[in-house]
This record gives structure tokens, C-alpha cells and sequence, in this order.
């Protein structure tokens, strides 16, 4: 059903108090997103695919897991290492 925009309709009559209630969805208000962008303040990340070997990537796994980090954190601490970064 598409949407209806019965304007000022609901002013002039009182029996169809409540009806645009129906037909238009509220305004959301989503504070996740508006807290989003203050975490990231440092920088921005974006993501870039890394292709890997089976063994390598269970190698990863299996390191990061001894040394409880993730692979993606284990991954970038050698890449910052290696390149001074």
C-alpha cells in the first residue's frame, strides 16, 4: 500500500482524528548512527580484501588464538611493524 500524505485533512473533521497516524511511518531516531561517527574520530577505516592460503590463514588463526588477539589485529600489527606505520 503506498504511502498517503493526507495533509490537513484531520483539522477540519473529527472523526478522522489519528488517520495520517496510520498511513505515515514516525520518524526513527537512531542514536547508534549518530554515535558512530564520534568513536572513529581518529580515523576513518575502510576494508580491502586479503587473499590468503588455507594454511596461512589456519596458521593465523591459530597464533592469534595463542596470543588472544584477532587475526585482522594480529595482521596489522606486522603490517605497521614491518613499514613503520
Amino acid at each position: 500500500m503506498a504511502k498517503k500524505n493526507l495533509g490537513d485533512i484531520e483539522d477540519n473533521n473529527k472523526n478522522l482524528g489519528g488517520v495520517s497516524a496510520l498511513f505515515n511511518s514516525p520518524a526513527k531516531e537512531n542514536p547508534a548512527k549518530a554515535e558512530k561517527p564520534a568513536a572513529v574520530a581518529e580515523e576513518e577505516t575502510v576494508t580491502y580484501p586479503l587473499r590468503l592460503k588455507k594454511s596461512s590463514l589456519k596458521a593465523l588463526k591459530i597464533l592469534a588464538a595463542q596470543k588472544g588477539v584477532t587475526v585482522k589485529e594480529l595482521i596489522l600489527s606486522v603490517v605497521d611493524k614491518a613499514y613503520d606505520l
